[in-house]
Order: structure tokens, then C-alpha cells, then sequence
């Protein structure tokens, strides 16, 4: 029965009659393109969130280090009555690479109004801003009388 088909196809002039179709109409072609494009600009609008979002994170990374290394720095000293004066209200901006760019603020305070000596603590507080941090990175600690 197939072969009757085909040559009555073929008789009536159309041999392609029977083979599949070839190519892409010119509307198909278009919806393809378009929907490359929109994945195409959905990529690159995901690439630069996640860029900006790593640049971020990593600059609070950096500026969380220079907050911690200042605290662990206050903690070190020896003599209590030092930290007043050496880290009371210090402010410091780097030059040098990685941290170019960036402003440590160190202040420390000293409980007033406390009741006996044995309540004495000073609060020193660190800041780090700049480099186009979404916030300051700000790391507190107390430290008691010894």
C-alpha cells in the first residue's frame, strides 16, 4: 500500500511528498532567538549580582580581620591603665595592599559609674569603613580590671 502512494505522488509531480521537512520556518527561528536573548541577559544580570555580592563579602572579610586583629591587639596589653591611653580614640587609614583603602576607628571608655573596683571594665569598640562597604564592620569587647 505504500508503494501505491508514493508513485501516485510521483505521478502527480510533487516527489518531495513523502520526505520530512527541512530547516526552520522564519517564525521559529525568531522565537528561538529571542528566547536566547532573555537567557542570555538573564545570565548576565546574574553574573553581576553575584560579582558585586563577592566583591562585598569579600571587603567585609578584610575589614572584619583589621577590627579583630585591633581587638586582639587592646586585649594583649599588659597594664590596664594603658588601654586608656594608648587605644582611648585612635584613627588609622591604610595604604598598603590588601587593606588600601580602608579606616580603623578605635575608641575605648571606661565604666563610669560603677560601683566598687571590682565592677571596673573598659569597653573598646573598633570600626572599619571605606572601600565601598555596604556598612562600617564594628566588633566590640569588654575588658575588666586585673
Amino acid at each position: 500500500m505504500g508503494a501505491d502512494v508514493t508513485m501516485t505522488n510521483r505521478r502527480n509531480g510533487n516527489p518531495d511528498a513523502n520526505r520530512g521537512r527541512k530547516g526552520l520556518t522564519l517564525v521559529e527561528v525568531v522565537i528561538a532567538i529571542s528566547m536566547l536573548t532573555l537567557v542570555t541577559l538573564g545570565l548576565a544580570n546574574f553574573i553581576r549580582t553575584f560579582q558585586r555580592s563577592t566583591s562585598d563579602t569579600s571587603m567585609m572579610a578584610l575589614a572584619s580581620d583589621l577590627a579583630m586583629a585591633r581587638i586582639e591587639t587592646v586585649k594583649g596589653v599588659r597594664v590596664y591603665a594603658n588601654i586608656l591611653t594608648t587605644y582611648g580614640n585612635t584613627t588609622e587609614t591604610f595604604a598598603t595592599v590588601p587593606y588600601k583603602g580602608f579606616t580603623r576607628t578605635t575608641k575605648s571608655v571606661r565604666c563610669s559609674g560603677c560601683p566598687t573596683a571590682t565592677n571596673d571594665y573598659i569597653t573598646v569598640t573598633v570600626s572599619v569603613t571605606g572601600n565601598n562597604l555596604p556598612k562600617a564592620v564594628t566588633k566590640t569587647t569588654a575588658i575588666a580590671a586585673f
